[in-house]
């Protein structure tokens, strides 16, 4: 299984990972935004890698600003995120890539990073609402990463700055 993602800046990665241990919660891997549902790719990794720069292409840096705490009835608690146009165009340029794996987003999809997953309705919503605000409010999103699940890890296995010509 494959991502494309957006890391957040360390200072907010760790504010995450410590609201994590300290409610004993996790997401899937690190946490991260993702530009589009996770695939499979039934071709040589190079070749996905050549792909996603040509996709990429033209793609301006831009900023990313951070929103409230919420969560989801189906148990998941996010930090919603806001990138304007550049944002859903970026996203909708991906999409085409390869089918999902799981049709879970579709067009509607809320940019986000996660924080915790397979939590009852109630703690999930009970958590959301008891959550400080993140240690930045905003972050310029420069690159993309391609990522490769391995268990439960997320394995980078390429960058790809944005602006290029």
């Amino acid at each position: 299984m494959y991502g494309v993602l957006v890391w957040p800046p360390a200072r907010l990665k760790v504010f995450m990972e410590e609201l994590q241990a300290a409610h004993g919660v996790k997401g899937f891997g690190p946490p991260h935004l993702n530009l589009r549902q996770p695939f499979d790719w039934p071709y040589e990794e190079e070749a996905l890698k050549i792909a996603l720069e040509g996709i990429l292409r033209g793609h301006a840096p831009f900023r990313l600003r951070l929103g409230p705490w919420r969560a989801w009835p189906q148990g998941v608690v996010y930090l919603r995120a806001y990138g304007g146009e550049a944002f859903r165009r970026l996203h909708r340029a991906l999409e085409p890539l390869a089918p999902p794996l799981k049709e879970i987003e579709g067009p509607s999809y809320i940019p986000h990073l996660t924080l915790a997953l397979d939590l009852s309705p109630e703690r999930a919503e009970a958590l959301a609402q008891g959550l400080p605000k993140p240690p930045i409010g905003s972050f310029t999103v420069r690159e993309v990463a391609l990522v490769r699940s391995e268990g439960e890890a997320l394995l980078e296995v390429a960058r790809f700055p944005l602006g290029l010509p």
